[in-house]
């Protein structure tokens, strides 16, 4: 499984460069203890070297401010595709620099393409799982590694 201070830096890196949002590990408030979204989930494979997935719940909050971070507009006058769009690629390069980080940076990976779940996937058949919580100021969220069982 990933190692919890890389995985962490992988998400706050980013998330600065792409949307300029401060991202930090563990609840907003330390009552908190579960965060999900509020909304449709961000989901990527991974088939080599293991078979594997991670999601991300993120609140409306957070994707809204992807969104404006990227195309530098109001999220309200962005089209529906073009908010999936930006999720979607901030999911992408995540993968990517988690992938790097769990499995080495010379290693050979296959994604496939991010996606958007509008059922949360729960547990995987043959999968283990790691749930880690982020938030940015008072917005909580998890993202979910999922690795085959050894």
């Amino acid at each position: 499984m990933l190692d919890s201070i890389a995985m962490a830096d992988a998400v706050r890196m980013t998330f600065e460069e792409m949307a300029f949002l401060d991202v930090a590990p563990g609840p907003a408030r330390p009552e908190v203890r579960v965060a999900g979204g509020d909304g449709p989930v961000l989901f990527l494979t991974f088939s080599r070297p293991v078979p594997g997935a991670m999601a991300l719940f993120l609140p409306k909050a957070v994707k809204f401010s992807v969104a404006e971070a990227i195309y530098g507009e109001d999220w309200n006058l962005l089209s529906p595709v073009q908010l999936d769009d930006s999720l979607l690629e901030l999911l992408n390069v995540l993968g990517g620099r988690l992938l790097s980080c769990r499995f080495g940076q010379g290693g050979s990976t296959t994604m496939g393409l991010p996606t958007v779940l509008y059922d949360p996937p729960g547990d995987l058949p043959g999968m283990t799982r790691q749930d880690v919580l982020f938030h940015v100021d008072e917005q909580e969220f998890t993202l979910v590694w999922y690795e085959e069982a050894p």
